[in-house]
């Protein structure tokens, strides 16, 4: 939070929070379905990924997209009430249909941001 006070750092969060809420209201809107809070989870952790490795030194935006945007996009409230109001068998597979792919979503972003640092830096050699 060096590069911004206190204040512009609570309404970047804000901001981008509203904005990743308002996403996820619109897809679920759309899409009503308990799946979607799964998809939703997943490319959240993709996309959080890829902002973790390119916004590594850039605190501005990595608030404003990666814990405002991703954090408001992303629901763990919602995936908890889904696993536990569900039939037995259809939670654990809820459960471990997010959580898996999440987290491979969530490294193979991580992977593909810091394939493109090396490219950017690399270009600019």
């Amino acid at each position: 939070m060096s590069e911004l006070g206190l204040p512009a750092a609570i309404g970047a969060v804000a901001a981008g929070g509203a904005l990743g809420a308002l996403t996820r209201y619109g897809l679920g809107e759309w899409f009503p379905h308990i799946w979607t809070t799964l998809v939703i989870n997943v490319v959240g952790s993709l996309i959080l990924g890829v902002l973790a490795a390119l916004l590594i030194h850039d605190k501005v935006w990595y608030i404003f997209l990666g814990t405002g945007f991703c954090g408001g996009f992303t629901t763990f409230s919602s995936f908890a009430v889904h696993a536990v109001t569900e039939s037995p068998l259809r939670s654990i597979l809820y459960v471990l249909g997010t959580l898996v792919p999440a987290i491979l979503a969530a490294a193979w972003g991580k992977a593909i941001g810091e394939r493109w640092m090396r490219r950017r830096e690399g270009a600019a050699v």
